[in-house]
């Protein structure tokens, strides 16, 4: 039981508090080609002609529901105090819902009782509280100055929905709407609306109601795949699968069978040499 507990709080303080790795030049190009590739998921059909006519009434109504600014104002009032809430909440999550997720046999959770993370960090991490705060601050920093950059393709792309999914009576209703008063008002709230306390406070229910489930929707994950074949390890390859996978990978395979043994065991035991049984 120790050595599968003590794998699963480790894991999770090291999710927390891993700093970010400093990036090559061949690293960030390799990055750069996999948000490309990200990027075709979502690939759009291009407009028809009528739909093309309609692009200048749906920018005016994207100037009233999506003004430039409004991405910072939702990353401001929404993913701080999201951030500062999760993390300020986190050290009341028992340990044993950790230990579930980590595979702990539910009789052996049993015995875990009421402890929750923060008594274990307060041993093994005094800095965890300032740690998790001052990630969450660099975290939205970032986020909000990649928002910033990438507003105008949004707002581009939100007026071609527009002209898409509304035609030109109902772009030009919507927009007789937007000058009134309470239009206009109405148009300025409709994204903010979504960062209200009001709003953000019943999301309070997801994490811990998530967390309860994650136990049981990793033993319905494992029961789906049962059937299927496991995973090979690097003694169930075939020579030529063992070339073919390391030139695949960029690895000697020494590398590629340290690797798929780490994989599949060798952390566990060398938990289990640390910790003991």
């Amino acid at each position: 039981m120790m050595k599968r507990f003590a794998a699963s709080i480790a894991a999770v303080t090291l999710l927390l508090n891993a700093p970010a790795a400093a990036q090559t030049e061949a690293e960030s190009e390799e990055a750069a080609e996999v948000i490309a590739l990200l990027g075709d998921m979502f690939e759009a059909d291009p407009l028809t002609a009528e739909q093309e006519g309609r692009l200048p009434l749906a920018l005016v109504t994207v100037d009233q529901i999506f003004p430039e600014g409004t991405y910072r104002k939702l990353m401001e009032e929404t993913m701080q105090p999201m951030f500062d809430n999760m993390f300020g909440k986190m050290g009341e999550w028992p340990v044993a819902t950790f230990a579930q997720i980590g595979g702990v046999p539910e009789d052996q959770v049993a015995g875990l009782g009421d402890t929750t993370l923060q008594e274990i960090t307060e041993i093994v991490d005094p800095a965890f509280q300032e740690r998790t705060r001052l990630t969450g601050q660099a975290a939205v920093e970032m986020i909000t100055n990649l928002v910033d950059r990438i507003e105008p393709s949004y707002r581009a792309g939100l007026a071609r929905a527009y002209a898409v999914r509304f035609n030109e009576a109902q772009l030009a209703e919507l927009n007789a709407f937007f000058e009134t008063p309470t239009g206009s008002y109405y148009a300025g709230q409709s994204m903010l609306i979504y960062a209200d306390p009001q709003v953000m406070s019943a999301m309070n229910e997801m994490m811990p109601a998530m967390m309860e489930m994650m136990p049981t929707m990793m033993a319905e994950m494992e029961q789906r795949t049962a059937a299927l074949p496991p995973q090979k390890t690097y003694d169930d390859l075939t020579a030529e699968e063992r070339s073919r996978l390391s030139e695949l990978l960029g690895v000697s395979e020494e590398d590629l069978e340290y690797n798929m043994g780490s994989s599949y065991g060798i952390m566990d035991g060398a938990a289990e040499d640390t910790y003991g049984e």
